[in-house]
């Protein structure tokens, strides 16, 4: 069975690796890898966005120190919260004990009450998981910020990746003793040298079955499979893999269905806007990462690079990634890149997380498919595609062709259940 794999991100190849039956990735960029992409600078190495090692699923993490070997950096957590000037612990509700003793107090005593009814969106969601003052603090307006609409307006879809606190570990917490949540994640790797791009590398055996600058143009169905035209090459598959954005890959078939048209226009997104900043000392080293719930922040979150790894930035110096969803048109999204980065620079210097007089090297990049938006229409439209997709035999693969909110480590492990799944299948016709 030939397979198209259309879409070179971390889900596309992790799934060319496990396939045993030939197959060609279609990939539209010059270098494959996605949002797992690693750029580079004047020596300085910069993700899209905060990229992490870790999985709650052991044959993933097996399978990552397998293919990185030596390559690896093991890392304790250290992500902070910036509120009010201090930089709590993450998760919040973990360090209620570092909060102004009212805002604590606040913290406990709704959290210990909170009798919320079942909840019907996700600002429901956050009263009854978290009490009203955790919710209204940190977790609603942090969430604000991120999908950029009302929290009332969005579905639960999502909310199963996001722990519920102890109650023993808030009231340690609000007395100072030390708790740690989301302890799946307190320890993670990364890779010592080539940013998380290495990883991307690792996955790939054969390059020449990895066509780049070839972006999926017509998916047409055939007697005997699928005829696909990318770039200027026409290809015939006996099966295809969609790990492209839905989006793309809906306008590239014909005769679709009204009413899967219009859920696909339906399902929101947001781009986010990413700032690669270096500085010409090391004030950029003792974090991981720091969340700003803070709307006049135009990051809502940084990650610093040379806490994951020394060899991302130059002796001496320190960098971060700055993060930034955008909607389609908004303000944000009009600046120009140099507006953009003014701005950025301007409001770390104004929180203190670095000094615009210290910047060595400023870049930005935009990136289209960021962040899929639960809103309350969600569930209901991801069924209706899906179904189609299935119906035509076509598999969905990855963040935006399944249209889920998953990190790396879940599109590696559906990709693996997808391979094995393929394999079979293909084993079975040839029998």
């Amino acid at each position: 069975m030939n397979i198209g794999i259309l879409g070179g991100g971390i889900s596309g190849l992790t799934l060319q690796r496990f396939l045993r039956h030939p197959s060609e990735v279609l990939e539209k960029d010059a270098t494959p890898g996605g949002l797992c992409r690693t750029y580079w600078k004047d020596g300085f190495g910069f993700d899209v966005g905060g990229h992490i090692l870790f999985s709650k699923h052991q044959h993933v993490t097996d399978l990552v120190d397998h293919l990185l070997g030596d390559n690896l950096n093991y890392c304790r957590r250290a992500n902070k919260i910036l509120f009010k000037g201090r930089y709590i612990k993450y998760p919040f509700e973990n360090d209620l004990g570092s909060l102004e003793k009212q805002d604590c107090y606040d913290c406990l005593i709704d959290y210990l009450k909170s009798d919320f009814a079942e909840p019907t969106n996700l600002e429901e969601w956050g009263y009854s998981t978290f009490g009203r003052s955790i919710a209204e603090k940190y977790f609603l307006p942090y969430n604000r910020k991120i999908w950029k609409m009302e929290p009332r307006e969005m579905g639960l879809d999502w909310v199963g990746r996001v722990p519920k606190p102890p109650m023993e570990d808030v009231v340690k917490s609000a007395l100072g003793i030390d708790t740690e949540g989301y302890t799946h994640q307190l320890h993670f790797r990364y890779p010592l040298h080539g940013g998380y791009e290495a990883l991307v590398k690792a996955m790939i055996v054969d390059f020449s079955s990895v066509h780049c600058n070839n972006p999926v143009r017509s998916i047409r169905k055939n007697e005997d499979g699928w005829t696909v035209v990318a770039g200027q090459t026409t290809w015939l598959f006996d099966h295809l893999v969609v790990a492209l954005p839905i989006h793309v890959a809906i306008r590239c078939l014909g005769d679709v269905p009204v009413e899967v048209l219009d859920a696909v226009r339906c399902l929101r997104y947001n781009p986010i806007r990413v700032s690669f900043i270096a500085v010409n000392n090391e004030s950029l080293m003792d974090k991981s990462a720091v969340y700003i719930p803070d709307l006049d922040v135009l990051p809502h979150r940084v990650c610093f690079m040379g806490f994951f790894s020394p060899n991302m930035v130059r002796p001496g110096t320190s960098s971060l990634v700055a993060e930034t969803t955008v909607r389609h048109g908004d303000a944000t999204d009009r600046l120009s890149d140099g507006e953009f980065l003014d701005r950025v620079i301007g409001d770390l210097d104004r929180v203190g997380i670095l000094r615009a007089e210290d910047v060595l090297v400023r870049d930005t990049r935009r990136f289209e498919y960021a962040y899929p938006v639960y809103d309350q229409a969600h569930g209901k439209n991801t069924r209706i595609v899906r179904e189609y997709f299935s119906a035509l035999g076509i598999d969905l693969l990855g963040r935006f062709a399944e249209f889920d909110y998953i990190n790396s480590d879940e599109c590696i492990r559906r990709a693996l259940v997808l391979a094995e799944k393929l394999n079979e299948q293909a084993e079975r016709c040839s029998c």
